[in-house]
């Protein structure tokens, strides 16, 4: 089954999308978990938006790539829909013409697969093949290769997930699926086991969601590194 228009058109605020894009900037998510590609792609983010050092790019790259995991869990709870995620088929794409630095992520294929068994442990698979066999090892590189704490890149995740399913819950459109919806985010954010994020004995998004919208940031972005200049509006050193 392929992904309809209207679909798609949902899936674009979240910086989704049908188009290719020539640009050094651009890359196949399968290439950045090689240790040498993700150096020299760090490089490119660092030259593009003004970043001080590689670990002010690394962690502004986990920032725009949380938008591919809310693309994936905004299928998996608004539809029970399963997007493919063969990661040499999927593209972070940049627009070189803009000078800001907002990827897009471009899936060659708009197909999808539907629970087929019991919701719980479907979900759950979707879960360690989106973190636990793809983000958590993009992590480790990208601690790797700049030194940077796997804190600071869980909570800009953390930021992305806690944003996108405090506002789907408050949009009146998904009412019909609201209560899925709650569960599934309790359940990414809080009930999760460790394991299914990756190495990890306790779920590593829990420590950041205070139960309520968020005030502050536990950590800092660095976003003030790079050539905006400019502090986030939850930075905790602001």
């Amino acid at each position: 089954m392929n992904l309809s228009e209207d679909e798609v058109k949902q899936l674009e605020r979240f910086r989704f999308s049908k188009k290719r894009m020539i640009s050094p900037l651009s890359i196949r998510l399968d290439q950045l978990h090689d240790e040498r590609e993700l150096a020299i792609y760090l490089q490119l983010v660092q030259q593009k938006i003004g970043a001080r050092n590689q670990v002010v790019s690394a962690s502004i790259f986990m920032k725009r790539y949380s938008f591919f995991i809310a693309i994936v869990l905004y299928a998996m709870s608004v539809w029970n829909k399963r997007l493919p995620l063969p990661f040499q088929q999927i593209w972070m794409e940049t627009d070189n013409d803009s000078t800001l630095w907002i990827p897009t992520f471009h899936f060659e294929l708009l197909t999808y697969t539907t629970v087929s068994e019991n919701r719980d442990k479907w979900r759950m698979q979707t879960l360690q093949h989106l973190f636990a066999e793809h983000v958590a090892l993009l992590i480790e590189q990208l601690r790797k290769i700049t030194n940077i704490s796997p804190l600071i890149l869980w909570e800009n995740i953390a930021v992305y997930v806690i944003w996108l399913y405090e506002t789907l819950l408050k949009e009146n459109q998904f009412s019909d699926v609201r209560d899925q919806i709650y569960d599934d985010f309790l359940f990414v954010v809080q009930k999760a086991e460790g394991k299914l994020f990756g190495p990890y004995s306790e779920n590593p998004l829990y420590r950041f969601w205070k139960g309520e919208s968020r005030t502050r940031r536990t950590t800092c972005c660095l976003f003030y590194q790079t050539a905006k200049q400019d502090h986030c509006r939850t930075c905790p050193i602001r």
